[in-house]
Parts: structure tokens; sequence; C-alpha cells
């Protein structure tokens, strides 16, 4: 297993593997084109969401497309995002981020999102291959989504999470002769 770095929840040799992806790509970019529509409809019918920490933020697609709510945002893999935040936020939104945490560290990022979920978390996973692999690294020669679980397996791990489910999406979508699945999770704190 790879030392881990010092907030626990990514080892030091993919945090440095995930900011060299990251750097002069459009790695990162995806928050918003799966989940800005689900965000935003969240963001019309609850008005006292406030405060918002987008976790796993990569560009910052989500922060820049909804300005009306105080965004922090975090991401190991961008040296200026990689300073864990402190306290809750109303809202907590992470897309596109799951699919690319390393397995043994799935459960710690579990516990990490509800830490920071003041009242509502809003997650979006991937549950496919991209077909693109890391060029060096830890991972080097396997896909970008290192841990591709079923609907179903993200579920039980975010229930164990000690927050109410609210709503549960999976979202299916043909993509050259093949189903993609995705997951859309959306739990409060009661």
């Amino acid at each position: 297993m790879a030392k881990q770095s010092q907030n626990g929840t990514i080892s030091a040799s993919y945090a440095e593997q995930l900011r060299s992806e990251h750097a002069g790509s459009k790695w990162g970019s995806t928050g918003y084109r799966y989940s800005g529509d689900a965000i935003g409809h969240l963001l019309r019918t609850r008005t006292y969401l406030q405060s918002a920490l987008d976790y796993g933020c990569g560009k910052g697609s989500v922060a820049e497309a909804f300005k009306g709510v105080q965004w922090t945002e975090y991401d190991p893999g961008i040296p200026e995002k990689s300073s864990k935040p402190s306290g809750s936020f109303d809202l907590v939104t992470c897309t596109d981020v799951m699919e690319h945490v390393e397995p043994d560290q799935v459960d710690a990022v579990v516990a990490d999102l509800s830490k920071y979920t003041g009242k509502v978390l809003f997650v979006d996973i991937a549950c496919y291959p991209t077909g693109k692999l890391f060029g060096a690294g830890p991972y080097k020669g396997q896909d970008l989504h290192i841990t591709i679980e079923d609907p179903e397996w993200w579920i039980a791990k975010f229930d164990k999470g000690g927050l109410q489910k609210h709503e549960t999406r999976i979202i299916e979508k043909a993509v050259r002769s093949t189903y993609r699945q995705r997951v859309q999770l959306i739990y409060e704190r009661t």
C-alpha cells in the first residue's frame, strides 16, 4: 500500500499522480456537465442552502455555474485547492469523484463527506471504465476510474455514512452499443 498523505484519504503517490493528470488537461471539468441540472434543482428548491463544499472540485465547473452560493472547493489533485477545509457546509457536492478514489480509501472519503455535510449531500458516481489509462504513477496502465462498482455497492457504502437517504437515481445511457450507469445520491442530515 502506498504511503498515506497528511489528510488520510489519499496516498501521497496517488495525490502526485492526480496533480500530473490535472496539469495541462481538461480532466476535472465534468462535474457540472453530469450533475448541473440536479444541483441546480437542489439550490432552487432548498433556498436555505447558503454555503457549499465541492469535494473533488477539479477545475471548478460546479462553483462557476452556481454563483449565488458561497462555495469552498477541495481537490487533492489541484495544488491550490488541496488543503482540506474545516467546519461543515449546508450543501456538499461530490460529482464524478468517487470512482477516482483509491479502493482502500472509499470508506474514509464517505466519512469525510458525511462529516462536512451540514444539511444536504449530493453525490454523482460513474459506474463504468473511462477507457483512458494512467500514464505514470502507482496506477500506471489502469483505467482513470480505479474504483468501478455497481450502483448498489455505492448505495450500501453511503447508507453507512450516518445521513438519511432522500433520493437515489440510477441513470443508464447507451454509448457505442454498451450501457453506462451513473448513480446520483442525495442524503440529508436530520
